[in-house]
């Protein structure tokens, strides 16, 4: 049994979101509460699985709930309703929430989402990936850039130029940002060189995802070993992440769904850095396994360490407290039939552009994924498939020229 808390300060909707479950409840326990305060208060009598609150309410506002709820009790799935168009109170409650769901919603939006929710609390919950991650030491911590990011946003004298300052103050960061936006797969006739020109061209949605990705590569301190290298990684992030982005634009996905997918393409093997730092002769015989018997480098990782790349990049990202879509794109990047989700998400584009830049690449990665043609037949998409090949064929000519 699942425990769900509704929090909304109008009483008629209140009691929709509490009716909206009850043909459920073997699976769902329901507890509504009026606002913030009432909320906490429940929970310090009991916990619950989720939480889900509308954003704007007298008082404590839902961004300001979820964050406590974070800080208090970090098991907590967090939901955030919002009607809101302004996009900077989303950005707010970025990182302290799950998931969003816009009004008006149903009740198939809904389910949908706590499926998303509990399927991911069921893997990143696995005791293999739990011992797997404890043997890897210290986490990386959330990025601060990404922190300074958002506050420089949130300044009411934000411009493109005082964000490029606090870009400018990391070195890391300037250099990953120059290398995307000089990349074949931007296309620019003139080489770009500050990051304030860099901003202009790849947007701060981009930018932000960067910042994440950055953060763990300064981490990273190169071992020997052999059919790894950091620099090869990195060059196939950015290919996955613009293809990814691509194939969402291709079907005409939300924006929000287009960026999802572009910061799990730039995160979705974030988990080999953290194997190859934490566990290298591990991860050694993990690749060696894998070329030597020509099976996906996943399938080497199951087998000698009990879980994944995919799972610890996923198990981390979790942590930091980003979206649902991002982790779970992450997390199943490998696995898409795993997700019960029947229609394009972050995950699809993620799976099918990892796929398709091994595909048209010269010199493919050794234990690279295959398609998994069963799920895109799933979900209806198997016809899409020859569209996103010419596209990733064009980007990979762009790359040769």
């Amino acid at each position: 049994m699942q425990r769900i808390l509704f929090v909304e300060d109008n009483a008629v909707m209140l009691q929709m979101y509490g009716l909206m479950l009850s043909g459920e409840s073997e699976v769902w326990e329901v507890s509504l509460a009026a606002d913030g305060a009432q909320a906490l208060a429940l929970m310090e009598r009991a916990s619950f699985d989720v939480i889900v609150s509308d954003m704007q309410m007298p008082g404590m506002t839902g961004a300001e709930l979820v964050r406590r709820v974070r800080e208090l009790y970090p098991q907590t799935s967090r939901i955030i309703i919002s009607g809101v168009s302004d996009q900077k109170e989303v950005a707010d409650a970025l990182g302290e929430t799950h998931q969003f769901i816009a009004k008006p919603f149903d009740l198939k939006t809904l389910k949908a989402t706590l499926s998303r929710l509990n399927a991911l609390d069921r893997y990143l919950q696995d005791e293999k990936l739990k011992t797997l991650v404890g043997r890897l030491g210290a986490m990386p911590s959330f990025p601060a850039l990404y922190l300074e990011i958002m506050k420089a946003l949130d300044s009411p004298s934000a411009t493109i130029e005082s964000i490029a300052d606090v870009i400018a103050k990391d070195p890391s960061m300037t250099a990953k940002i120059l290398q995307v936006v000089n990349s074949a797969a931007i296309g620019l006739s003139e080489k770009i060189h500050s990051p304030f020109e860099a901003l202009q061209h790849l947007g701060l949605n981009t930018v932000r995802s960067l910042a994440l990705s950055a953060h763990v590569f300064a981490r990273f301190e190169q071992k020997p070993i052999r059919g790894f290298s950091a620099g090869g990684l990195w060059e196939h992030l950015m290919k996955t992440a613009a293809l990814a982005r691509k194939i969402m634009e291709c079907e005409g996905a939300e924006t929000s769904d287009v960026d999802d997918a572009y910061t799990a393409a730039m995160l979705h093997d974030m988990g080999k850095l953290m194997l190859a730092d934490g566990l290298p002769a591990e991860f050694q015989r993990a690749i060696t396994t894998s070329a030597g018997e020509n099976i996906p480098l996943h399938e080497a990782e199951l087998r000698i360490f009990g879980n994944t790349h995919a799972g610890v990049a996923a198990y981390l990202l979790g942590l930091w407290g980003l979206s649902a879509p991002v982790v779970e794109a992450v997390a199943l990047h490998h696995l898409p039939e795993r997700s019960d989700l029947l229609e394009p998400t972050p995950l699809t584009a993620v799976h099918v552009a990892n796929a398709l830049v091994a595909e048209v690449s010269a010199k493919p990665a050794s234990g690279a994924s295959k398609l998994n043609l069963d799920y895109l037949d799933k979900i209806g998409l198997t016809g899409r498939l020859e569209a996103w090949r010419a596209i990733a064929a064009e980007a990979g000519a762009q790359e040769e020229e």
